[in-house]
């Protein structure tokens, strides 16, 4: 519990140390949102296997997970994760203060730029799908379960490797996403259009939703444990 309380003060202090970040993230969301709508749009007007779709919404998700902070433009020049951590280590801040106030961050985020990059796609597209109140959220939360999955990952690089080294590990992840974008489309479906439509006939029912949420909690929780194990480990000088 102390590491709880701890963790809120830290997460305070960081998300109000640039303002900007705020208008930053809502401007970015309220783009790519209203960009996934553009690609629903015209997928139907083409005749060939178009994985584009997916892969942007599939890359674009995660993203909701972060603030777009100096830190986050400069992890790579400045190593800034790498920074922040040392610093942290030095005050001295546990390392489960810092994690619990980085999943904290990452729940918030994820509310906050959720409410610009759906609310941009219900606008530009997906009103015309004439989804209620509870059809859109189900689809809102399938699409944040597998966020969550991904930023297991994202924490996981963002504390144990160097800012170069994390790029590359993002840089990786790219070719899998679109392996899997290419897989969905040659089922014959979209996997965005999967979801939707789970969404619409179950709604918060809907397993999809629940098996997503599930799994993006647990492997949320899972890389979060097997970083902190590492972390206490890591030379941070």
């Amino acid at each position: 519990m102390n590491a709880w309380k701890q963790a809120l003060w830290l997460t305070r202090s960081e998300m109000s140390k640039d303002r900007f970040q705020w208008l930053w993230s809502a401007i970015f969301m309220i783009y790519t949102g209203s960009m996934s709508g553009v690609m629903l749009i015209q997928q139907h007007e083409v005749s060939f296997i178009n994985p584009v779709v997916d892969t942007f919404f599939l890359i674009m998700v995660p993203f909701q997970g972060f603030l777009f902070s100096r830190r986050s433009f400069r992890y790579i020049q400045e190593d800034s994760y790498t920074q922040m951590l040392a610093f942290y280590r030095r005050l001295p801040i546990p390392n489960e203060t810092v994690m619990w106030s980085r999943l904290q961050q990452s729940i918030l985020t994820f509310a906050y730029n959720g409410i610009f990059f759906y609310g941009s796609l219900y606008v530009v597209r997906l009103h015309e799908e004439a989804f209620r109140w509870d059809q859109y959220l189900a689809f809102a939360m399938t699409c944040t379960g597998y966020g969550l999955f991904m930023t297991g990952l994202y924490i996981y690089g963002e504390f144990l490797f160097s800012g170069k080294k994390y790029l590359l590990l993002s840089a990786l992840l790219l070719p899998l996403t679109i392996g899997l974008s290419l897989l969905i489309r040659l089922s014959g479906s979209y996997g965005l259009w999967i979801v939707m439509d789970q969404s619409k006939k179950w709604s918060l029912l809907s397993p999809i939703m629940w098996i997503a949420l599930v799994g993006g909690l647990t492997t949320l929780w899972l890389f979060s444990r097997l970083t902190l194990k590492k972390l206490a480990c890591r030379d941070l000088s």
